[in-house]
């Protein structure tokens, strides 16, 4: 309908307010949806979160209390600081008692066991560890991604594993095998490397 000058007259204002009503109904379930889409995933995460730090809780109690964990931890300690040879028979001393009271089957298995709870709720960061901790228990050593660790852990791996190839003894008298040698230290300080990310992501989410 036009006006007597010919110029449009104005929409009908009820057209007007149904379509600002439709429009501010559908930007309404829309916002809504996308709102609780953001809250349902933030719910989750949380929970998840939540979830991951009890399994993290429960690991670093358990190896509090577990002596073989707590021993490869001691291993890993003394590696850095041998220094006169009563240290460096007391090192391989203590490594060769380890392996006489638990040998590598064992150790794959209860570490294995062990390291589950961590598989099932850990980030993948903490999945990579448990699993580089297991090949190094099978002697897979090559097939650890040293680069992703830290420059200290690197420098003392290359270091560790040139003395075995080297065929270096420690202390006055073996105990224990290159290969075995090779093998306890770098678990010792993968294990250290493992509870230090543990801590990391419960006090940094």
């Amino acid at each position: 309908m036009t006006s007597n000058t010919g110029t449009p007259s104005p929409q009908n204002p009820y057209v007007i307010a149904i379509l600002a009503a439709t429009l501010a109904g559908f930007f309404s379930v829309v916002g809504g949806y996308f709102a609780a889409s953001f809250h349902a995933r933030h719910a989750i995460a949380q929970k998840r979160f939540e979830y991951r730090v009890e399994a993290y809780g429960v690991f670093l109690d358990k190896i509090s209390r577990n002596k073989i964990i707590s021993q490869l931890i001691s291993i890993g300690g003394m590696a850095d600081h041998l220094a006169t040879d009563s240290e460096i028979q007391d090192f391989e001393d203590r490594i060769g008692q380890l392996l006489k009271r638990h040998d590598a089957e064992e150790l794959y298995w209860r570490l294995d066991t062990d390291l589950n709870i961590l598989r099932l709720y850990g980030t993948i960061r903490v999945i990579e560890i448990c699993d580089d901790i297991l090949k190094a228990l099978v002697l897979r050593d090559e097939e650890i991604e040293w680069k992703s660790y830290s420059s200290e852990i690197v420098a003392f791996h290359n270091e560790w594993k040139m003395s075995q190839e080297k065929g270096i003894a420690y202390g006055w008298e073996e105990r224990i095998s290159v290969e075995e040698r090779l093998m306890v230290g770098t678990i010792a300080k993968l294990t250290q490397a493992l509870i230090n990310q543990l801590r990391l992501e419960i006090q940094q989410p």
